[in-house]
């Protein structure tokens, strides 16, 4: 097949053309290994490497070729190299002992067939050379008929001896012409929620996916079928009424708000819409695929393309930090090649972000599950421009409890995406039962179980990016499909192809896949919305369970205590804007998504950094902290600020005031509600009284109309009351006139005694040899008790006087 070739060329360039091994006489150095198979660092290149086999179906008449590498990983030249095809004549099985050849080396066919040698030997060390091998069919003698055939490649050196194997399959149809088997796609775009907040990523990968090599460009423009991004398409933009179903996203609250970047995208993203892409005319049908989306990785994508944005990273080690990218034009120009090109195809949409609807239903969140369905169509429609199939579920891992099946079907789902362990084979079936089968719904309905094959979901979830993969994945995908057919020849059946939600397929493999469903015999590939299913089907599968694992794996008590403190200050912070504003929405949901039931790491980051954001986006509501106050007199007023530094929200606060000592400083009637615009501020005049001078501290805080606070912590002023009213100077005077007047008298009489004995003294002169004054207290405490005494009555001094 072409696709094969395809494969081969996309996977090892080498091949077209491969440089040649020097002979020991070259002048030029042998070239070296990363020029010729170009790949990661900690890749282990193989010894030998398949690049393609064809035709993927062997009939009676037909010359298998197989082409690959030998590379030298040796440190010694390598000559006498030898490739040889080993097989088996009869056919394998069932589909146990094909994964057994596949996966264990101990499996040796014991037939001989075709060997090779590649051109260009001997090979130097780190060099590669091709090969070809070719076998007619007809000299195989493959006993068996239509069926699958182990084969190993072998490559050997006369030096080394065995340099490596490779197990793989030949599909031989002979003359038989198998009942063809249904196959029905579903082709994800889908992901695990990259955001926390609406402005944070938890890291930069998402912008390189979304390049035409990139991981959704890639399957963007294989699952279009010959489409071809145009980067210079950026297609309509979503108008007004398409983008109001839209919540309002809260600023990047790790911004700088004087950021130009942080409210508007730069000049350079804003590309001018070119021609509109068209698919190249085919020769055959395209293979009808159902587009399967999460909206919130389109949602996802969109804001990358509005504004410069955030991103968590750990490359210091310290932590997460916080890293700022422009907005990219590869965002707007893939989801304007989604929006044309998912315009015509059924499209499949999950909730938003995927949620664990068993454990939020189990947790009575059903509301925010009726929230992600609602957010889910919105999206779509502006996004996308067109509806989702809302017939159309799949649960999270393809698991549903009773609850999640009455909740998706009163949503309007009638067809379930299921794993097989939801609806087992019976265990007597001897053969893959049909993905299709009868599911009971809620008031006796009739629906459709579309059972996904898990074998072949682990085939196609193969890692096809390392040297040689995507041939030997593909050869297994056309071996598990033909092993299948063979099983049942005679009956009717659907297989239903869903790769894992995260698909990261190379280019080859996913176009070769696209083209082996279009090209093999036994396969017809038909639509998932016209699959039907049959009441005989009903009996080879159980009914409907829900597995002890699936629901082991739920969101654990831990992750749903956060999640719940969390939502109760989002509801505390969309308390105070205007009514039906909830710009932590998509953020919430996000944190209820499936993806975290294996990302314990993961989940705690989403966590902390949403919390983070809702503290921070409720700091911007506060009050102004105020120096201190001086009150110089009884009544003063306070000017007290209140700032609403949110971008893009009003709010409605209320303000409440209390004193430490409200019998020092009391406070009067103010306006206690108040509404403030984005980005605005308003004064709150509050009348203060004092009594009694000191010190005091008022304490302001901000709450909802309920009362509930809002801000944490409250702010503080200090108030020093110095300055009294006229009441406490009265007070004063009459206290101090009372003291004057009690004073008085005896200031006098003691004043005229004094007087007196100045007097007495200045008639009688000095005694010629008496004491003097100063002995008189000299004497006095030298005499005995009773002398004092008299001494003192000499002077005039009673008891009373003393003592006054």
């Amino acid at each position: 097949m072409g696709a094969v070739v395809a494969t081969a060329l996309a996977v090892l360039p080498a091949l077209t053309p491969l440089p040649s091994a020097p002979s020991a006489e070259a002048a030029e150095p042998p070239s070296r290994l990363a020029a010729v198979l170009p790949t990661a660092d900690d890749t282990q290149l193989p010894a030998l490497a398949v690049s393609e086999i064809t035709p993927a179906a062997v009939g009676e008449k037909t010359t298998v070729t197989i082409r690959g590498l030998v590379i030298n990983t040796t440190d010694r030249t390598l000559d006498d190299i030898t490739v040889r095809l080993r097989y088996s004549p009869y056919p394998l099985a069932d589909r146990k002992a094909l994964e057994r050849h596949s996966d264990s080396p101990d499996t040796a066919p014991y037939q001989s067939g075709p060997t090779t040698s590649p051109d260009n030997t001997p090979l130097p060390p780190g060099s590669a050379a091709s090969f070809e091998l070719k076998a007619d069919a007809e000299d195989l003698d493959l006993y068996g008929g239509f069926g699958v055939y182990p084969v190993i490649l072998e490559a050997t050196s006369g030096q080394e001896g065995e340099l490596g194997e490779v197990h793989t399959f030949l599909t031989y149809t002979g003359s038989e012409k198998p009942k063809k088997l249904q196959t029905a796609w579903v082709w994800p775009l889908m992901d695990r929620p990259q955001r926390a907040d609406d402005d944070t990523y938890l890291t930069s990968d998402l912008a390189a996916e979304l390049t035409e090599d990139g991981r959704l460009g890639r399957l963007l423009t294989i699952g279009a079928q010959d489409g071809e991004i145009d980067s210079s398409y950026t297609g309509p933009t979503p108008g007004p009424e398409e983008t109001a179903t839209q919540s309002p996203s809260p600023s990047p609250s790790p911004a700088p708000s004087s950021s130009p970047a942080a409210t508007s995208a730069p000049d350079d993203t804003e590309a001018q819409p070119g021609p509109t892409p068209e698919k190249a005319p085919t020769t055959a049908d395209p293979v009808p695929i159902t587009w399967a989306v999460d909206p919130a990785l389109l949602d996802d994508i969109h804001r990358l393309g509005e504004r410069s944005y955030w991103s968590l990273s750990n490359a210091d080690g310290s932590g997460p930090a916080l890293e700022e990218h422009e907005a990219t034009t590869d965002a707007q120009v893939w989801l304007a090649h989604a929006r044309l090109w998912l315009a015509e195809d059924p499209v499949l949409a999950v909730p938003y972000a995927n949620p664990d609807l068993p454990a939020l239903l189990g947790a009575d969140l059903a509301g925010d599950a009726q929230t992600a369905v609602e957010l889910s169509r919105s999206t779509v429609a502006s996004l996308l421009g067109r509806e989702a199939d809302t017939g159309l579920a799949w649960p999270a891992d393809g698991v549903m409890d009773k609850a999640t099946l009455e909740f998706l079907h009163s949503h309007g789902a009638t067809t379930f995406l299921l794993d097989e362990s939801a609806m087992p084979a019976q265990n007597w079936l001897g053969h893959t039962p049909s993905g299709a089968a009868p599911l009971s719904l809620p008031g006796g309905e009739k629906g459709t179980a579309l059972v996904i094959d898990r074998g072949l979901s682990r085939v196609l979830g193969a890692d096809t990016h390392t040297p040689g993969s995507s041939a030997l994945a593909l050869q297994r995908f056309v071996a598990e499909t033909a092993m299948i057919a063979a099983e049942a020849p005679d009956a009717k059946r659907t297989v239903v192809l869903a790769p894992p939600q995260d698909w990261d397929p190379s280019a080859a493999y996913a176009t070769g896949l696209l083209d082996a469903t279009e090209n093999l015999p036994w396969l017809s590939p038909v639509s998932l919305t016209e699959v039907r299913a049959g009441e005989a089907d009903a009996e080879d599968r159980k009914g409907l369970t829900y597995p002890d694992k699936a629901a082991d794996a739920q969101l654990g008590a831990d992750h749903l205590d956060r999640l719940g403190s969390i939502r109760r200050q989002v509801q505390l912070f969309n308390s105070v804007l205007e009514e039906g504003q909830d710009p932590f929405r998509p953020a919430v949901l996000r944190l209820e998504s499936a993806w975290w039931r294996r990302d314990d790491e993961g989940a705690d980051t989403v966590l902390d950094r949403v919390d983070q954001a809702v503290q921070e986006h409720k700091g911007k509501i506060y009050v102004i902290p105020g120096d201190p106050i001086t009150l110089a007199s009884k009544n003063g007023t306070l000017g007290v600020l209140v700032a609403n530094d949110l971008s893009d929200q009003s709010v409605t606060v209320h303000l409440s005031i209390f004193s430490e000592n409200s019998e020092r400083l009391s406070i009067g009637d103010y306006t206690e509600s108040m509404e403030i615009g984005p980005g605005g501020k308003t004064t709150v005049y509050v009348p203060l009284s004092a009594t009694v001078n000191g010190r005091t501290v008022l304490h302001l805080s901000l709450h909802n109309a309920d009362g509930e606070p809002i801000t944490d912590t409250p702010t503080t002023i200090p108030v020093n009351a110095t300055g009294l009213g006229s009441g406490a100077l009265i007070i004063s005077g009459v206290a101090a006139l009372v003291l004057v007047t009690a004073l008085a008298p005896r200031a006098v009489r003691r004043w005229q005694r004094e007087r007196a004995r100045g007097d007495e003294s200045a008639a009688a002169g000095p005694a010629p040899d008496g004491p003097t004054a100063a002995d008189d207290e000299t004497v006095g405490s030298t005499m005995p008790h009773n002398d004092r005494g008299q001494v003192g009555e000499q002077n005039g001094e009673s008891a009373e006087d003393t003592r006054s």
